[in-house]
């Protein structure tokens, strides 16, 4: 064998070589990638589920988080700070999904549910007096989101009382 032909053989080797690293590499980067939209679904979704479970801790805070909804005026001095700060709470989260939803890390089923409890809470009366003074903590983008749309885009309303 001439060495013309061994340099042949072994560039086809290298060539066979690279490839399969690059396959490789493929697979492990996809399976990375799901692999951090799973965290991120769970994340996003335990947190939720710890706002639920934070104003569900107590008759007290329940009864505040919906009079707060409904008519904070009813809220004496402490009662209005106590929902102002479950509503930050919330709405963190909720702006934490939205902000995972605009960089790809939620799909858009995951998403639509989600816009669709965001609309629902931002559309109660009490939520829309308290973002008129909160709303400047929020990002941009997420406070666009929420000041254009109005309570007729949430498409899936089941029955919510509050």
């Amino acid at each position: 064998m001439d060495w013309d032909a061994l340099a042949a053989v072994a560039s086809v080797l290298a060539a066979i070589s690279v490839t399969l690293t690059v396959v490789y590499l493929a697979i492990q980067i996809r399976k990375n990638t799901r692999a951090t939209h799973s965290q991120t679904y769970y994340l996003a979704t335990s947190a939720l589920a710890e706002m639920a479970g934070i104003v569900g801790s107590s008759k007290e805070l329940a009864r505040i988080f919906r009079i707060g909804m409904i008519n904070p005026d009813k809220l004496d001095e402490e009662e209005f700070a106590q929902f102002g700060y479950l509503g930050i709470s919330l709405f963190r989260r909720f702006e934490n999904a939205f902000f995972q939803y605009q960089s790809g890390m939620i799909d858009e089923d995951f998403w639509t549910g989600h816009r669709d409890n965001i609309l629902w809470f931002f559309h109660r009366p009490g939520m829309q007096i308290w973002w008129k003074d909160r709303k400047f903590s929020f990002s941009k983008s997420f406070r666009e989101f929420l000041d254009s749309s109005t309570p007729d885009e949430i498409t899936s309303p089941g029955s919510r009382r509050l």
